[in-house]
């Protein structure tokens, strides 16, 4: 991965902390961690056979349901 020279060194640091992070868990064999993932994007999973099946070419506003 090759960072833009607009990235601070902090922010540099604390993806390579996050990325050591989940190579532990992962040599620890967390599973659990990274089938739960994403926890902080507004949708959990997409259903990508829908998407396929019935795509929205066109944005529409969402209505309060």
């Amino acid at each position: 991965i090759e960072p833009t020279e607009s990235e601070s060194k902090q922010s540099l640091d604390l993806f390579i902390a996050t990325l050591r992070d989940l190579a532990e868990a992962a040599q620890r064999g967390d599973l659990a961690r990274f089938k739960e993932a994403p926890r902080l994007a507004p949708r959990r999973r997409l259903d990508e056979t829908r998407a396929a099946r019935e795509p929205k070419l066109r944005w529409r506003r969402e209505t309060n349901r």
